[in-house]
């Protein structure tokens, strides 16, 4: 048991590590405040010279003025304009003496048009030719008309105007052409073709891109600067625009300079992180001692902290996303579907205080999600079927919204600064959330879990183990359907999880279908075969049933959580009959009492023990010589007594009063089913 305790302490030890390293390291401001608000402290001296930071809105406009006055680069393409005068002379068969200006009269009509063609390109290429669809671009995106030019290890400028595009650089060459002595001309298409006439001005995006960022760098995010000692803002004064952009210039040089170090904020993180989990922890030794003895059930529990934690410093990752959209809303649901309400709110709020502290507004964080998970496991709690579900999910949304407006108004000075623009992001949560309950099947066939949709099919009687419980034991099984019925009425009167006591009650005595002959409900007549046995060994039988039982659930893979009726239904308690006859036939003497006692274990559960009770009672309730409620009042109260003075109860988590109040719901039950009849007259 030592191990096991060590092993839970060592794994919140871990969480709380991981958990540290996805916190933020920045630490907290010392100072709250509100855009619109006053300033709720006294007159703030600034204790070091920071800078006035811009706005975001500011460095905005200041990149969008640095773009629309950008000069774009365009690198010369020398080799593609030598390559398209080459292919000139050649296509035309012009020699370079053709190109000898005193030659040219001599020359053909076609040849005079191919060295104008000649001539003009190279003309043009020399001053340059820029594509038209990249200076409809720079003209659209209001860039200036110039354009900086890259020649190998030159830079110059050009004016845009004093540039050809191609389709310019293809009527200058017509002009050219008609403007010449070629009495023929010839095919003019043939010149305006891309083999030709191309752009030799090339636009490099990849390079104006790095030089627009080094531009964009050398922009200050600066506007002003305060000195030390300078009065920032004085007690009571309006947090206006202007000093909202201050106090967040020195919450950030706080942090960057004079806040506290990198290590102190991960030590106070861990500190943190510890502390709730230790309380969590403490919680479930002290209140909920069987769940925290199942190294499963911890494991479980500290997934759910590490999930949400790994949710919440993506999403503060990632800008585009919204705190909001974090379905926290999960995590009660989770547990008050395995286990109950108290326990869901307490560790609900353990992981809200973690996560809450690592987003930027941890107030609004912990308080909107914390009604919305509260309202939601209040729907939740003992549902029987899925749709109620999508009921808990759309009560959810609509107090995520309610809180959200009612945290915002008491925040914002005026109703047309609330963020409405967050509630859409409420609507992704309530989606998200219900693809995270989906988990709760995973979470079943991994953690051996079940859920109320579970329990309820479990005790249809048509189930396999119930049906053959009927069968062979027909006298058990109606033993167990009262047993069933009183505990389901126990559990609900004290507020514990009634259907769950009815399921474990309706299989707890499962085992005696294996050997039903041997138990008193099941005999007919007045055979009884533990009159040629022994006490020990009608004993050994009788306790039998117990370990017959949790094999034949184990089999047929009833949840472990129904194997803890079936194991503790008895307790530890002594098989009195037997015991009783073997002290007669042995002077009262006993060498071995444990033959006479089942083994164990105790119940821990309510509901478990409510069965105890439910079981003993509806037994010896069957030998009563009269019913009255007198007689079941007195037998219901010297059954629990004796089981509270052999310490059966002493795992239970029931209290005394609750004990009070489940004996007065048996005594009104079993009075109801022994209460007296009319007698009817015989017919004649």
């Amino acid at each position: 048991m030592r191990r096991k305790y060590i092993s839970s302490i060592i794994v919140f030890a871990i969480t709380a590590i991981i958990i540290t390293a996805l916190m933020p390291v920045n630490g907290f401001f010392k100072y709250n405040y509100k855009l619109g608000h006053e300033w709720a402290y006294k007159d703030l001296t600034a204790p070091f010279d920071f800078p006035i930071l811009k706005t975001e809105k500011e460095l905005a406009e200041d990149i969008k003025e640095m773009n629309e006055h950008y000069i774009p680069i365009y690198e010369l393409d020398s080799i593609s304009a030598q390559t398209a005068l080459n292919n000139i002379l050649l296509d035309f068969n012009i020699s370079p003496q053709d190109l000898n200006p005193a030659k040219t009269d001599s020359l053909n009509d076609l040849k005079k048009a191919g060295i104008i063609l000649y001539n003009k390109l190279k003309e043009l290429y020399s001053v340059g030719i820029i594509s038209k669809t990249e200076e409809e671009y720079r003209q659209n995106s209001g860039t200036p008309q110039i354009i900086r030019i890259i020649n190998g290890n030159t830079i110059s400028s050009a004016a845009l105007n004093t540039l050809y595009n191609t389709e310019q650089a293809k009527e200058e060459i017509e002009k050219a052409i008609n403007r010449s002595s070629v009495t023929h001309i010839p095919d003019i298409e043939a010149f305006q073709t891309g083999k030709y006439i191309g752009a030799n001005l090339i636009y490099n995006e990849d390079l104006n891109n790095l030089t627009k960022k080094e531009e964009q760098d050398k922009i200050s995010v600066s506007k002003g600067f305060i000195s030390k000692g300078s009065v920032i803002i004085s007690e009571n004064q309006m947090i206006d625009d202007n000093l909202f952009n201050i106090l967040n210039s020195f919450r950030a040089e706080y942090h960057k300079n004079e806040g506290p170090t990198e290590f102190s904020v991960i030590l106070g993180n861990f500190i943190y992180v510890a502390v709730i989990l230790s309380l969590s922890y403490i919680f479930l030794f002290f209140f909920r001692k069987e769940f925290s003895k199942s190294f499963g059930n911890i494991l479980f529990l500290l997934f759910i902290f590490i999930m949400m934690a790994f949710i919440t410093a993506i999403v503060n990752k990632v800008e585009v996303l919204s705190i909001y959209m974090i379905p926290f809303a999960i995590v009660p649901l989770y547990i008050v579907t395995f286990y109950d309400l108290r326990m869901s709110i307490f560790e609900y709020v353990s992981v809200l205080m973690i996560c809450s502290v690592m987003t930027a507004i941890p107030f609004e964080t912990f308080f909107i999600n914390l009604f919305a998970g509260l309202s939601g496991i209040f729907v939740l709690q003992n549902a029987y079927h899925r749709t109620r579900l999508f009921v808990t999910t759309g009560v959810i949304l609509l107090t995520y919204i309610v809180s959200f407006i009612a945290i915002s108004l008491m925040q914002e000075p005026d109703i047309s600064l609330i963020k409405w623009q967050i509630l859409p992001w409420f609507v992704v949560n309530v989606i998200l959330l219900l693809a995270l309950y989906q988990l709760i099947y995973f979470f079943e066939k991994i953690f051996g879990f079940v859920t109320n949709i579970t329990l309820f099919e479990l005790c249809d009687t048509n189930q396999f183990l119930l049906r053959e419980l009927a069968q062979k034991a027909p006298g058990t099984f109606q033993h167990s359907m009262q047993v069933a019925n009183l505990a389901e009425a126990a559990a609900k009167k004290i507020g514990a999880n009634a259907l769950y006591a009815r399921t474990g009650a309706l299989y707890h005595d499962i085992g005696k279908m294996v050997h039903p002959i041997y138990f008193i409900e099941n005999i007919s007549g007045s055979f009884n075969p533990h009159d040629k046995l022994a006490p020990e060994e009608s004993a050994r039988i009788i306790k039998q049933h117990v370990s017959d039982g949790i094999k034949l659930a184990k089999k047929h893979n009833i949840p472990s959580v129904i194997i803890d009726f079936i194991a503790s239904h008895h307790g530890d308690s002594i098989i009195y009959y037997f015991y009783h006859n073997y002290l007669q036939q042995h002077d009262g003497k006993i060498e071995d009492e444990s033959l006479f006692r089942y083994n164990g274990p105790l119940p821990v559960s309510k509901e478990a023990t409510i069965c105890m009770m439910a079981d003993a009672i509806e037994a010896a309730s069957r030998s009563l010589k009269e019913y009255n409620y007198a007689t079941i009042s007195a037998l219901v109260d010297k059954i629990i007594e004796t089981q509270i003075s052999g310490k059966e109860f002493s795992q239970s988590m029931l209290s005394f009063g609750e004990i009070t109040v489940i004996k007065s719901v048996f005594k009104e039950k079993l009075a109801n089913v022994y209460h007296s009849r009319i007698e009817y007259p015989e017919r004649k």
